[in-house]
């Protein structure tokens, strides 16, 4: 019989952290403790005084959550702000029983298992029909358990435009219990080695009336409890691959990492909240870059994408880059040509580091050749300079927004040379004369190769013109070193710091 997986993470994990050798050895005394470790973790507040303060440090409380109070419902108890009582109170009163019967039938209830619902009473003539799913007391203790647990990875989910939604959600995949108890020890591990004290600050909001309020925002585990978890939560789960993948370079943990990833190559994830699945996997390819200890530094540079239209990331297009994020994940978990397609819709210029993406996807799923995918990068890297330096001498460096919107304009147009192209020869005639002219130099010799494969027609123009105008949104590293040096460098760290705070005391 197969378990679902919200209750095989609790069994793997009771096996994992009390050394059970199967799921018959585990007792009501491995499971009552369990739960108190989760009973203890179920909110988080500040330790400290808050007034006057910039930042404030925040600790795990077992008090039940109350916004008005800044005691927040943690990331790791999946449940609503308002139905969370309801879980505590099943837990709590778990915890106080001497003793139950853990084969007892039990009506369960969406505050204990998140997915579950009012429609999930099945008969044996395969009618459905309202009433809680029929289980036993030992399920409903495996589903506290996953519910309140620390050790899974977790994050705030942000979404929506106007009221924001902010739903506690943990990632769990879909392993056997063997593959998940090294999974959950590789989890473990990385809580321990990787996590710093800054997980637990939260930043103090000053507002100024006739006296100044002082109000505490939720720390920094709500955008997720492993290391370099991502500003935005759309790619919650890739950064958590990427931390996995951060293991590989620890010597004492190297060998257990390499195997969770290779057990995550055929798995399902699932994304769980409070009323609501939904499940992803990951492409070997995505998988290899975590192998390889790459992944995180692609992960970290989607943040810094910067949208032509809409500038560098602020509170005002929030909402624009949102679905942005939410293409790039899919783009990185599916890893297919309509997945790019997607994510090359939103025009934008790319930090240097999402190069690596790039080369992988052009060569592990579109089968160009290498030596093609790097000339036609040194013609991009080229039409990216001259984009650069044509609005430097348009508009000078003295501010930094007006520069990065003339170069914009200027890559808008070299796209829409590449775009409207209607055959390989054309696309290079076009695209060259254009960025000529601009510039007063010829291409570089080193994109010859490119250049002759999209003129004869050997490579599809459709291919020719992806490389192209992806390769041409990469930054070029004179203009990184510029911005660097920039006196408007601190606005922009400034800025990017804003988009940090969240909407709490909802």
């Amino acid at each position: 019989m197969t378990t679902h997986v919200y209750l095989k993470y609790a069994i793997a994990l009771l096996m994992e952290e009390h050394g059970l050798q199967t799921e018959q050895d585990i007792t009501f005394k491995e499971i009552k403790e369990e739960l108190e470790k989760g009973l203890n973790a179920f909110s988080v507040k500040p330790t400290g005084d808050y007034h006057g303060q910039a930042k404030v440090q925040y600790d795990f409380t077992k008090e039940k959550n109350d916004a008005k109070k800044y005691i927040f419902l943690a990331p790791n108890t999946i449940a609503s702000e308002m139905k969370a009582s309801n879980l505590y109170n099943a837990v709590y009163k778990t915890c106080s029983e001497e003793n139950v019967d853990l084969l007892k039938a039990y009506k369960i209830s969406q505050s204990e298992v998140p997915t579950s619902g009012e429609f999930n009473n099945f008969s044996d003539s395969g009618n459905i029909g309202r009433g809680k799913p029929s289980a036993t007391v030992f399920d409903q203790c495996l589903a506290l358990i996953t519910s309140t647990t620390a050790l899974k990875p977790c994050l705030q989910y942000k979404s929506g435009a106007g009221k924001i939604s902010m739903d506690n959600t943990c990632l769990l995949p879909d392993l056997d219990i063997t593959d998940l108890q090294k999974f959950i020890k590789l989890f473990k591990r990385i809580r321990i080695q990787k996590l710093d004290s800054s997980l637990m600050v939260g930043k103090v909001k000053c507002e100024k009336g006739k006296t100044l309020r002082y109000i505490p925002k939720r720390p920094n585990i709500f955008n997720g409890n492993f290391p370099n978890a991502p500003h935005s939560s759309a790619l919650g789960s890739i950064a958590l691959l990427g931390a996995i993948g951060e293991m590989t370079k620890e010597k004492d943990v190297s060998e257990l990492a390499n195997k969770v990833l290779e057990s995550l190559k055929d798995c399902n994830f699932y994304a769980i909240k409070y009323g609501d699945a939904s499940v992803f996997s990951f492409s070997h390819s995505i998988i290899r870059l975590a192998e390889r200890g790459k992944l995180r530094r692609i992960v970290d540079s989607l943040y810094y994408v910067e949208l032509y239209k809409e500038g560098r990331r602020s509170t005002s297009n929030a909402f624009e880059y949102q679905k942005f994020d939410l293409f790039a994940s899919r783009f990185l978990q599916i890893f297919n040509r309509p997945a790019f397609k997607d994510f090359l819709a939103f025009r934008a210029e790319y930090p240097h580091d999402i190069e690596l993406l790039l080369n992988t996807y052009f060569s592990d799923m579109e089968k160009i050749d290498k030596e093609i995918v790097t000339s036609a990068k040194k013609l991009g890297n080229w039409l990216n300079s001259v984009a650069y330096s044509s609005a430097k001498k348009e508009v000078g460096t003295s501010n930094w927004d007006n520069l990065i919107k003339a170069k914009a304009k200027v890559l808008v147009e070299l796209e829409s040379s590449v775009f409207s192209a209607k055959s390989g020869d054309a696309l290079i005639a076009y695209t060259i004369t254009r960025a000529g002219r601009l510039s007063g130099f010829d291409a570089p010799t080193e994109a010859s190769l490119f250049m002759e494969k999209a003129a004869s027609g050997e490579l599809p123009l459709e291919q020719a013109k992806n490389l192209l105008i992806a390769f041409s949104r990469l930054k070029s590293k004179i203009e990184e070193t510029d911005k660097v040096t920039s006196n408007d460098n601190q606005s922009i760290e400034n800025e990017n710091e804003e988009m940090t705070e969240d909407y709490s005391n909802i």
